[in-house]
């Protein structure tokens, strides 16, 4: 069972500290400046905002392996077909900032 953080007494990362207490324009960025950071990783290459994550390498272990791990920065629940629905990192963490402005609504 993956939990978010929200769960009482569990530690927030410093990701997820950042994101409770940015702007939406500032979450949006934070996390679209971590999804190009980590997918870049993932692939070894440098990645714009818009840059497509499989016409970069990815594929469905590499997809795997970064839901993972924005799951761990962010503590959200993140669906690996959000990645194929959203395909760059601007796209991305436009997703993710509007499930983060929901749940915390």
């Amino acid at each position: 069972m993956t939990t978010n953080g929200n769960t009482p007494g569990q530690d927030a990362t410093a990701l997820e500290k950042q994101l409770a207490a940015a702007t939406p324009a500032e979450r949006e960025q934070l996390l679209t400046d971590t999804i190009r950071a980590q997918a870049g990783k993932l692939l070894n290459t440098e990645l714009s905002d818009d840059s497509n994550f499989l016409e970069n390498g990815l594929n469905s272990l590499t997809a795997l392996e970064l839901t993972k791990t924005l799951m761990t920065l962010t503590g959200m629940e993140i669906a690996m077909v959000a990645i194929v629905e959203n395909p760059t990192p601007a796209q991305l963490a436009h997703h993710l900032s509007q499930e983060l402005t929901h749940t915390t609504a």
